[in-house]
Parts: structure tokens; C-alpha cells; sequence
């Protein structure tokens, strides 16, 4: 009885050294200095609180770079702010409302989110030491030839750890969390190409309208014109040739008036659909960009603003993570070490106490393949690192080119104003009524101001798109190039 007493006890006293052991071999050299790497990127759900969205696992923010601060700047708003009117489908929509209603609501963006939730947990795994301890226990009750007293029964106990001896935790947590900073620099990124195709397709529908008033301006002078022309014919003043070349034109005016109503409803389908609005929301744009001044910018400020640009941060991380990856097959050529105590009883009743230790021979596979092929994946993603930096250094250049050229020729002086006629049109019309004038001088005039105006469109289309431009290659806010009048 004292004899399997004092086995009970010594057995103890080997589970309490295996478990002294594991916790030894967790917190070796790498465990003991675990720690998460630190991300240069904020989580999706700090940047953006959307009521009814799974909250993930908040990460500490770092200092943000300047693509990043851009975009934070412009996603500070809430989509409630965008209803202005008490109807549940009449929305009346300004550039910054489109904005915040598209990176809260855009079904490919909203769908993209959820990576960061996958990826934080990958590096949850990789924080965790991923082998356990093991036990192994065998007992021979029946011995052919029995030495010990009664009672006595061959066994032993064993308990191992394996423990890795160079730092591949430390290399797996790098690894990991330079995934998890690649995952949120590429949504940053997918946010800023949605910002930007916010404003291309807001821009568009703006441009869609304006020409629709005109071509409505148009349609009702010169339905207006073809009235008075009737009345003239019919007191002998005009004559039907007049009349007749002056309906043909109403005929084709009004035609491009409905041609010009239905471009703008496509545009504003294209608007609501990326929006994530229902196809029957009828939207109101606003008229803010006719009322803009535009800032001058300089080359060399963009260019370096496209050096933080996210999909670059992304390509760096990327990078980080190739590194953490061929640091991690060098330090697997170590092999890993098993250890831990042993306790034996043979058939004559003598006990054993001691350790075992078992190790790999790298003698077939030295691990030399595996850490090539991490070293062409880390040169390969160091090659895409920097061609991306060139490559978007160049569209930042393009980009300020484009803008400038528009700009300064949308700040040239001319008429712009689209909602009365020119003084000299409305006199000129005064003549034709009171018949000193022909109608081809006033048809002559009208033409001469429909092309004026809609120079002024398309001027103002191009200075609106080449922003738009700029905010893609190079993160800047429109804020950051408009003042109001």
C-alpha cells in the first residue's frame, strides 16, 4: 500500500514538472517577448460606425499616414444627414452626402469589410503557441516472469513538450499581423476608389442635368420663337418659309430634350445603384460645384502624397509579410526539440526517473528548398513594391497635369450664366418682336450662346473630372481644392 502510495506521489511530482516544462516551453526566448505587431492601419469599425454591423475586435491605431488622414477627413459624416426631405424616397443629395452614403452603404464595400475579421483572427492564431504537451502511459500487469513482490507492475509515464528553439513564434506573429495591415491598407484603398467613383458618377449626373436644362432652355425659346412666328404669319408679317424652318428646329430641340432627360436618368441610376439605393429613390443633386473655386496644387505635392497612397502601403505590407515568411523557413531549418521527465517501474520493482529529449536530423531535407522559395517570393513582392511606387508617382503627375489644365481654363473669364439670357440676346429678341430683325440673326445668336454654354459645361465636366482624378492617384480630399464663392 505504501509502495503505490509512493508511485501516486512520484507520479505527481511528474505532471507538476511536465506542466513546469510547458509553461517553460511557451515562454521561451520568442514566447517570452510575445507581442502583436504593431499596425499602421485602424480597424473598419473604428473608422466607420454603422449601426447594425457585427462589431469586430477594435485595434490600436498608430499614427496614420497622409493617404490615410485624407480619406478619414472625408468619412466623418452619417447618411442620415443626406435626407433632407421628409418623403421616404426623395433624397436630396450634395457631393460630401454621396460620399458618406456610398462608404456606408456600397454592397461590393460592405462585402469587402468582413476580410478584416478574418485576418484578425489569423493573427489570433498566430499568437497562439500552436503545439501541446503530451502524455504517453503504458502498464504490463502481466509478466511472464515476476520478480517483484505481489503487486508490482511493469509501467512507465511520459510527458513531452515540443519547443522551438528559433524564435518561429516571433516570425508567425510578424507574418501574421503584416497580413492583417495588407488587409486594411486594401480596404483604405477600396475606399478611396470608391470615394473617387462616387465623384466621377455624382460629376456626371451633374453633367447630365446641366445639359438637360439647357437643352429644356432651348426647347421652350424656341417653341416661344415659333409661336410668335405663327401669330406673325397670320398677320402677314412672316413668311412660311420662316415658320417652317423655325418648327423643324423646335421639332428637333424638344427631341434633344428628351434625349437629354434620359441620359440624366441613366446617370442617376448609375448613381443610385452605387449608392446602394433603391432604383425608385428620387434624387435632388445639388448645385454646389457651379458655385466652387478651385486652389492651385503643385506636381511635386501630389507626387509625394502618392508615395502613402494605400494600395502602396498594401504592396509594402505585403512585402513585410514575404520577409516575416522567409525569416520563418530559416528559423524552421532548426529542428524543434522534444523534451520532458520519464518515470519507470520495471518487473522487479526498481523506479527510473530521468528526461528524454528527441530532435529531427536534418539530413534528407535541410529546409534550403523552402527558404529559396520564400526568398524569389520576397523579391517578388519587392519588385511590385517598387513598380507600384513608380507607377503611382506618375499617375499623380498625370493627374496634376490634367487638373491644372483644367483649371485654368475654367478660370478664365466668360459667361456663365445659365439661367437668364444675355443681355444682347434678350434686346436682339426685342427687335425680332417688334420686327426690325430677321429670325436667321436671332436663330444665329441662340446658336452662338448654346455653343458658349455648353463649352462652359464641358469645361466645367472635364475641371470636375480631373479632380476627381486627383483624389484617385493621390488620396486629396476635394475639400482640399474647392472653396466656396
Amino acid at each position: 500500500m505504501d509502495g503505490n502510495v509512493g508511485r501516486l506521489r512520484r507520479a505527481g511530482m511528474i505532471v507538476a514538472l511536465a506542466c513546469a516544462l510547458n509553461e517553460c516551453g511557451c515562454r521561451s526566448a520568442t514566447m517570452a517577448q510575445r507581442r502583436t505587431p504593431p499596425d499602421s492601419v485602424i480597424s473598419v469599425d473604428e473608422r466607420h460606425s454603422v449601426p447594425g454591423l457585427a462589431r469586430l475586435e477594435p485595434a490600436p491605431a498608430a499614427d496614420r499616414e497622409p493617404a490615410t488622414a485624407t480619406i478619414q477627413q472625408i468619412a466623418t459624416q452619417t447618411v442620415s444627414d443626406s435626407l433632407a426631405d421628409s418623403s421616404a424616397t426623395l433624397m436630396r443629395l450634395s457631393i460630401r452626402q454621396a460620399i458618406e452614403t456610398a462608404l456606408v452603404q456600397n454592397p461590393d464595400l460592405v462585402a469587402l469589410r468582413q476580410t478584416e475579421g478574418v485576418s484578425a483572427a489569423a493573427l489570433g492564431v498566430a499568437e497562439t503557441y500552436p503545439f501541446n504537451p503530451y502524455v504517453q502511459v503504458q502498464a504490463t500487469p502481466y509478466q511472464d516472469a515476476r520478480v517483484g513482490g505481489p503487486g508490482t507492475t511493469a509501467h512507465y509515464v511520459l510527458v513531452m513538450q515540443q519547443i522551438q528553439l528559433a524564435h518561429q513564434q516571433q516570425h508567425r506573429e510578424e507574418a501574421a499581423g503584416a497580413a492583417l495591415n495588407g488587409v486594411r491598407w486594401n480596404l483604405l484603398q477600396a475606399e478611396l476608389l470608391n470615394i473617387a467613383q462616387t465623384q466621377r458618377l455624382y460629376f456626371a449626373a451633374v453633367y447630365q442635368q446641366g445639359l438637360r436644362d439647357l437643352a429644356r432652355v432651348i426647347a421652350d425659346n424656341n417653341a416661344q420663337l415659333l409661336t410668335i412666328l405663327e401669330r406673325q404669319l397670320a398677320a402677314g408679317a412672316a413668311t412660311a418659309a420662316d415658320v417652317a424652318m423655325v418648327r423643324m428646329d423646335a421639332r428637333s430641340t424638344r427631341r434633344q430634350m428628351q434625349l437629354a432627360e434620359a441620359n440624366l436618368q441613366t446617370a442617376l441610376l448609375d448613381l443610385r445603384r452605387h449608392l446602394g439605393l433603391s432604383p425608385d429613390t428620387e434624387i435632388v443633386l445639388g448645385e454646389e460645384a457651379f458655385r466652387w473655386e478651385w486652389t492651385a496644387t503643385t506636381k511635386e505635392h501630389l507626387t509625394a502624397l502618392s508615395a502613402t497612397r494605400p494600395d502602396v502601403m498594401a504592396a509594402q505590407a505585403d512585402m513585410d509579410a514575404a520577409r516575416a515568411n522567409t525569416n520563418l523557413a530559416c528559423a524552421a531549418r532548426t529542428p524543434d526539440l522534444q523534451i520532458g521527465p520519464y518515470y519507470a517501474t520495471n518487473e522487479g520493482g526498481t523506479n527510473f526517473l530521468g528526461f528524454r529529449a528527441q530532435m529531427d536530423l536534418p539530413v534528407v531535407n535541410n529546409g534550403m528548398p523552402l527558404v529559396r522559395q520564400r526568398e524569389a517570393e520576397l523579391n517578388q513582392r519587392a519588385m511590385t513594391w517598387q513598380q507600384l511606387q513608380l507607377r503611382a508617382g506618375l499617375e499623380a503627375l498625370a493627374a496634376a497635369d490634367r487638373y491644372e489644365r483644367a483649371r485654368r481654363l475654367w478660370a478664365e473669364p466668360n459667361e456663365r450664366d445659365a439661367a437668364d439670357l444675355p443681355i444682347e440676346l434678350q434686346r436682339l429678341e426685342e427687335h425680332f418682336k417688334a420686327g426690325e430683325v430677321d429670325v436667321l440673326r436671332v436663330l444665329q445668336a441662340r446658336t452662338s450662346l448654346i455653343q458658349n454654354r455648353r463649352a462652359d459645361l464641358d469645361v466645367l465636366n472635364e475641371l470636375l473630372q480631373a479632380a476627381t482624378a486627383v483624389t484617385a492617384a493621390t488620396g486629396v480630399p476635394l475639400e482640399s481644392l474647392t472653396t466656396t464663392k
